[in-house]
């Protein structure tokens, strides 16, 4: 019988071609007119270690990544140890039939396959081992095998024996379950629409950057935030950009302020420990109003931490990191979608308001493939910022304004020379430490962000507008929320969700009033302390109920609904 979506799970060691494997299928199956969603795992070493790839792959489009596994293909032994206990009531599994032992018990679903026999037959080395398992799995679960030839014509377009000898391995593995063809079949693809596109959350912010109108991007490569580096590295120079590997996290913010100093919409890219070495520049960039973009690609601390696993656990230094208080803006997309759009908003947001704005994504965002749909730019509008173009007069840079956004001289500008310091100053930018002075400017640089707290800001919402049963959260939580709020609704419950895109300044009313009738307020997260929670607590004083968890991996449908199902108690 056929399935709307099918979830496959690859694992193995690194090296053996898992992520790859997995990488492959999920082009395939978006090129073949299936709707994807993936998660990756991968140890921080470069070689060695286990790793894991999940692709979910259906006729609509999907949100989550999926719990129970469908289909899980063993490239070793450990990869049955950590893994078997994923396996859905009907799962099948695929095993190399020479590492891997699979219990008596769950046999007669279980499949071996000659990985490494096979590659060293037609390929003569293990390389062509994870295209024997693509091949494996396209015939349990009845896919057309055309669209993965073409793309290894395509890899291999110079290496015709290469190729062909990867074809050979592909059709190979397909006939090793044939015993198991169409066991797991999906439905027929929908037909593929000229809209629709596969990308990763980090290429997804990389594009909404450009069409945004950024023209310099310096960063230093860390994970899981340098597939943004790499992809403008090559993209940008082609819309007339620039962009720079400096020698640390340091330097990449200095220079993208002497960037946006210099008149340029400048970004950098980076994950926590990068964050905490931007800290007192990000400090400057609000007190001397200079606008810039930074991606903070979050991932399983503290320290070095978990570099390669998920997190939510920069909430707190993003909104509140530094010493005194500078004004910033922070925002955070809920999809792969998303990250395109609120890419366009952080840089209107920067260079309306004159501040640095952080972009937080994680590491399942980040680095997930997703067929989304093509970004339709046709009604964008760019926000550019208030330059001091026929100033009269003598020129204010800081000067007090009805809404407290001041003219910014550009050099070369006639008449717009100004000092940049980081020194409390007045007006003109002259030093200044009189008690008027701080107070004047404090006030100034926070009162130019009431309109994102008053309005202004996008926020998502699913489900019931007045639930009984209201859900807060941030960024990537919420493609299983609504997954999991769907199915509750089901059952009759009263239930729905609000996500703010921007975070700081906290949208404090609107939250309040959507939650103002519901009997439990739950917020999900992936930190260990409640960073949500807390906000929320402390911002709307309402009570809410935490369910954070910190183990490395996103939640699934399933663990949000049973939340929602649970008679956990809310405290403030």
């Amino acid at each position: 019988m056929a399935r709307k979506s099918v979830v496959i799970r690859l694992a193995g060691e690194s090296g053996e071609g898992v992520i790859s494997s997995g990488d492959i299928l999920t082009q395939a199956a978006a090129r073949g007119g299936y709707w994807t969603q993936t998660f990756r795992t991968y140890p921080a070493e470069i070689k060695g270690g286990p790793c894991m790839y999940q692709v979910r792959m259906g006729d609509e489009q999907i949100y989550s990544h999926g719990k129970w596994v469908d289909l899980l293909v063993c490239f070793n032994q450990e990869a049955w140890d950590l893994h078997w206990d994923s396996l859905a009531p009907d799962g099948v599994i695929l095993y190399d039939e020479t590492a891997v032992e699979i219990p008596e018990e769950y046999r007669p679903r279980a499949r071996p396959v000659r990985m490494e026999k096979l590659a060293k037959e037609i390929g003569g080395s293990l390389r062509a081992k994870n295209m024997v398992a693509v091949g494996a799995v396209s015939g349990v679960i009845s896919f057309d095998t055309t669209p993965i030839e073409e793309l290894v014509l395509r890899r291999f377009a110079h290496k015709q024996g290469v190729a062909d000898a990867n074809i050979a391995a592909l059709h190979a593995g397909e006939d090793e379950g044939a015993d198991l063809k169409g066991s797991l079949a999906i439905v027929e693809p929908v037909e593929v629409e000229a809209d629709r596109l596969l990308m990763s959350g980090n290429q997804a912010i990389a594009l909404g950057a450009v069409a945004a109108g950024l023209k310099y991007f310096a960063g230093y490569p860390i994970t899981p935030a340098s597939d943004i580096l790499e992809w403008l590295s090559a993209k940008l120079p082609q819309v007339g950009g620039i962009t720079i590997q400096c020698e640390d996290e340091i330097a990449s913010i200095c220079s993208v302020l002497g960037a946006s100093f210099a008149g340029q919409k400048a970004m950098t890219a980076t994950s926590g420990p990068g964050l905490s070495l931007m800290t007192e520049v990000l400090g400057y960039a609000g007190t001397a109003e200079i606008p810039c973009v930074i991606i903070d690609a979050q991932r399983g601390g503290p320290s070095t931490g978990l570099p390669t696993k998920t997190e939510q656990s920069d909430l707190q230094h993003a909104l509140y990191g530094g010493h005194g208080e500078a004004p910033r803006v922070v925002v955070a997309p809920v999809s792969v979608e998303d990250c395109f759009w609120t890419a366009i908003d952080a840089f209107n947001y920067s260079e309306r308001f004159q501040v640095p704005v952080i972009l937080l994504t994680d590491q399942g965002l980040a680095t997930r493939m997703e067929v989304i749909h093509k970004p339709d730019t046709s009604g964008v509008e760019l926000w550019e910022r208030r330059t001091s173009a026929g100033w009269n007069g003598d020129y204010r840079r800081y000067a007090y304004t009805d809404d407290s956004v001041s003219p910014m001289g550009i050099p070369g500008e006639e008449g717009g020379q100004y000092v940049a310091t980081g020194i409390e100053h007045d007006e003109f930018g002259h030093p200044g430490y009189t008690p008027e002075i701080h107070v004047g400017m404090q006030t100034k640089r926070w009162a130019k962000l009431e309109p994102l707290r008053n309005g202004l800001a996008r926020h998502v919402t699913h489900g019931d507008e007045r639930p009984e049963i209201a859900l807060i959260g941030f960024g990537s939580t919420f493609g299983p929320v609504r997954e999991a709020i769907d199915r509750a609704r089901e059952d009759g419950l009263s239930v729905g969700a609000f996500y703010p895109r921007v975070l700081g300044p906290f949208p404090a009313e609107q939250v309040r009033a959507f939650a103002s009738g519901a009997r439990r307020v739950i917020v999900p997260e992936v930190n260990f302390t409640g960073q949500l929670a807390r906000l929320v607590r402390g911002e709307c004083g309402i009570a809410v109920e935490s369910h954070a968890k910190c183990d490395g991996l996103p939640f699934t449908a399933e663990d949000i609904y049973d939340a929602i199902t649970s008679t956990q108690e809310a405290t403030l």
